[in-house]
């Protein structure tokens, strides 16, 4: 994934870094893991597969794509672009079930992969790999539901 906020090209290899490249000379100004601090032990989780990116705002927001453990992800991670540090998720499920019967047979091919945000009239779109449509969302916060959920939902292994 790569991304930019006008200073920094943010890039992700679908492992679990995120990378701060100098837009003008294309050298690693600095990486760090991306970790969410809630999840498994009290280190928190390596987060995996992290792709398709886009500047929200402040955040960083990219769709999960775990290739490591031959799973699919609906869901969307919401990353610190200055510490690598997991804000939230959010949780995307309902829009693959929307799509034509080939490409919800083969979720793991035609996964959730695209994010647009216009900051100016604050609207987001999301897509997906051969998708039918793209998505005008709405985002509602759930603070009820916890790690647990996020773990299970978002297929994190």
């Amino acid at each position: 994934g790569l991304a930019t906020n006008g200073r920094t090209l943010f890039l992700t290899d679908s492992g679990s870094y995120l990378f701060h490249i100098k837009p003008h000379t294309y050298e690693l100004a600095r990486s760090f893991p991306i970790i969410d601090h809630r999840l498994s032990s009290p280190h928190g989780k390596l987060i995996y597969g992290v792709n398709e990116l886009e500047v929200v705002g402040d955040e960083l927001w990219g769709n999960v794509y775990p290739l490591y453990q031959t799973s699919f992800s609906e869901c969307i991670v919401r990353i610190n672009a200055s510490s690598g540090h997991v804000l939230g998720w959010i949780d995307m499920r309902g829009l693959l079930s929307r799509q034509s019967l080939i490409v919800r047979l083969r979720p793991f091919e035609y996964v959730l992969n695209g994010i647009a945000y216009h900051p100016r009239l604050r609207t987001l779109y999301v897509t997906g790999k051969k998708w039918d449509h793209m998505y005008q969302v709405r985002l509602k916060p759930m603070p009820e539901l916890g790690p647990e959920h996020v773990q299970h939902v978002c297929r994190l292994g």
